[in-house]
């Protein structure tokens, strides 16, 4: 089956605009072109926006999807490569846990400094957020 670019857009939940700039990535293969220059995509397309989309919302990279989409084209090698890319990943993830946990740290930090009978020019949450410790 064929699809205009809103249609796959519509199917695949991802916009026209980012179908295009996973078009300008190599991420998505490119479309077949109609006698009216209209682009038009298969159900291979719509399989890898699929993809592309499930790899965003687990927060992969552009780098990392593409990595990922250049191992799809070889479906016999071994998956170690998978693997270590996914646990490269999780560490990523890791890191960035660690750095929201200190975020919230500093945020509760701050907002315990909070007297809610002073103007704003004496605020400590706004003396603290223009003054940080390091």
């Amino acid at each position: 089956m064929l699809y205009s670019i809103g249609e796959l857009a519509r199917k695949s939940k991802i916009s026209v605009d980012s179908i295009r700039f996973y078009e300008k990535k190599n991420l998505l293969s490119l479309p077949l072109r109609g006698n009216n220059n209209y682009r038009y995509y298969d159900d291979t397309a719509l399989e890898q926006l699929i993809f592309i989309r499930h790899c965003r919302e687990l927060g992969m990279s552009l780098k990392e999807i593409g990595q990922l989409t250049e191992l799809l084209k070889k479906p016999y090698q071994q998956c170690n490569t998978v693997d270590q890319l996914l646990e490269d990943h999780l560490g990523h993830i890791e890191q960035k846990l660690q750095r929201l946990e200190n975020f919230r740290t500093k945020l509760q930090q701050l907002r315990q400094t909070c007297r809610a009978d002073l103007t704003i020019q004496n605020c400590k949450i706004i003396s603290g957020l223009k003054h940080p410790e390091p």
